[in-house]
């Protein structure tokens, strides 16, 4: 065999190794169903909703608090425009908790916040920024945080995760738990990590779409996004946030949607 043809086999041999290995590294959505959504937050300022759903837009996710004081400005205006609309609903949090006692008080908020509001889709834990936590404290916040959420609200959670922490942070323990939404941009699927399928898979944060200005996030999701219970989120005795927060946002492009440093004091 000469020099030449070796090389051709070779080439060849190669690049069924890298196609089935990149197949292996993908993960597919959990149903052959998608439909388009968007996730929304202050960086979007002002929508026209009409248009988004115009557009072709199925579900949107709205922002609606960080920490534990913080609500988006944007939250009530988008949560009522999109519901005139006709959009499904669901709502995130983004987690800065450094304890699992922080992250029971931030499950508290959250839900506070969102109490009495009609929601179609899982609530959403979006923990991406981690400071010097290990993996073990990472998990058992998110253990803490989501477990919490779901026992006072009654309604199914979902995880927010870039698909580098779905594969490397997140164990297998919340994997087999709770479903995931996974951010893995310029790509067709997203990489693998520890779940076997997603049922929201964000694929750019520079999305362009009529209604909104500014660049968007766009996503697909499959209907395991919808709660089994979309009726009206209804947390006995929990409190109205009553939390005004002056705040420095520090924006990420890449996958962080922001981080604040805050100055809260109650009203």
């Amino acid at each position: 065999m000469n020099k030449r043809l070796i090389l051709i086999v070779f080439l060849f041999l190669s690049c069924i190794f890298v196609s089935s290995f990149a197949k292996v590294l993908a993960f597919p959505p959990s149903s052959n169903e998608l439909l388009d959504g968007i996730d929304v937050s202050e960086w979007q300022g002002n929508i026209d909703f009409t248009q988004v759903k115009s557009s072709g837009i199925d579900i949107v996710y709205i922002k609606s608090s960080e920490g534990d004081g913080y609500i988006d400005p944007y939250f009530r205006a988008n949560y009522n425009l999109a519901k005139e609309n006709g959009l499904k609903i669901g709502f995130y949090h983004f987690l800065t908790a450094r304890t699992v006692e922080d992250a029971v008080t931030q499950a508290d908020f959250f839900a506070s916040v969102v109490n009495n509001l009609d929601v179609d889709c899982r609530l959403a834990m979006d923990f991406e920024v981690f400071g010097d936590l290990n993996v073990s404290e990472i998990n058992a916040i998110s253990t803490a945080f989501l477990s919490r959420l779901q026992n006072i609200t009654k309604k199914e959670v979902v995880i927010y995760s870039d698909a580098f922490n779905a594969r490397n942070t997140f164990d297998k323990t919340l994997a087999n738990t709770y479903p995931v939404w996974v951010a893995d941009y310029g790509v067709d699927e997203p990489e693998n990590g520890n779940w076997t399928t997603w049922i929201g898979f964000q694929y750019t944060n520079q999305g362009r779409i009529s209604g909104i200005s500014d660049f968007v996030d766009r996503d697909y999701f499959t209907p395991d996004i919808f709660l089994s219970d979309n009726t009206t989120i209804n947390v006995p005795n929990s409190p109205t946030p009553s939390v005004n927060t002056e705040y420095v946002i520090v924006k990420h492009r890449r996958y962080f949607k922001s981080n604040c440093f805050k100055i809260s004091y109650f009203l």
